[in-house]
């Protein structure tokens, strides 16, 4: 199965990925005007975090940025990757999942430097995570490489993981926190994979193969087509009832999280 990649206007986008993408301009907003009191009291420093127990922190970092450039580019992947998964996952269990990868990556980091006292922002732990739900749910969709080199998504989301933990080792003062990334993509790892969790998510992986049970054909055709018309014209062509008979049907056959 493919999945069209076209970005949606923000009134089209689906609500979650709406709300999260508002509350990351606000952060940044936030950030502009209080700098570092606000980086250090809900960004994530990890001493504060082991020594003062200030576990808020590894959930408030994501929606603070530092940079244009910095929420654009996690925006950017937040839109795209939010209109193609928040309608298959359903606006709860994407809403959960996207919390979870940023929080676990930002405890791994804390875990890895306790006594660091830098201040890591941004939501890209949780941008890591949904590129490896991507990758999990469509693993042979085309993506390009700076838009110019073609590889399937599980090896795009390969290939980060790899470059990560190479940049990890080799720059570890470049400012840009690389361990925090891969361990995005380990939060949706284990989140796909660890047994007590599979359940929730198996739905969503193995219904476009027919190895679970199926929908009626009827309700089945009428699926098909809506995934058919969003991937020639994109999300935004769907109607009212058709975004909602979507929903529906992600709700009703998607697990629980």
């Amino acid at each position: 199965m493919t999945v069209s990649l076209r970005a949606p206007s923000l009134n089209d986008l689906p609500p979650v990925t709406r709300g999260l993408v508002v509350a990351c301009f606000c952060g940044w907003i936030l950030e502009l005007a209080f700098r570092g009191p606000l980086n250090y009291y809900f960004g994530l420093v990890p001493a504060l975090v082991t020594g003062s127990r200030w576990l808020w922190q590894p959930f408030t970092y994501i929606f603070i940025h530092g940079g244009f450039w910095h929420l654009f580019f996690n925006t950017f992947m937040l839109w795209m990757m939010g209109s193609a998964l928040e309608p298959l996952m359903g606006g709860r269990k994407f809403f959960i999942y996207f919390i979870f990868c940023g929080a676990a990556a930002g405890f791994f980091t804390v875990a890895v430097s306790p006594s660091s006292v830098l201040p890591v922002i941004g939501a890209s732990g949780a941008i890591y995570g949904l590129l490896y739900a991507f990758a999990a749910l469509y693993p042979d969709q085309t993506v390009y490489v700076y838009f110019l080199f073609p590889m399937s998504a599980r090896q795009f989301v390969i290939f980060l993981a790899g470059l990560s933990l190479v940049l990890s080792f080799t720059t570890p003062n470049s400012g840009v926190a690389n361990f925090t990334h891969l361990s995005g993509i380990a939060a949706g790892w284990i989140y796909f994979h660890t047994a007590s969790w599979r359940e929730n998510i198996a739905g969503l992986k193995d219904k476009w193969k027919g190895r679970w049970e199926k929908p009626e054909p009827d309700e089945r055709e009428k699926i098909d087509a809506i995934l058919e018309k969003i991937s020639k014209k994109g999300e935004g062509s769907l109607s009212r009832g058709e975004r909602r008979e979507l929903d529906e049907y992600a709700k009703t056959h998607g697990g629980r999280a």
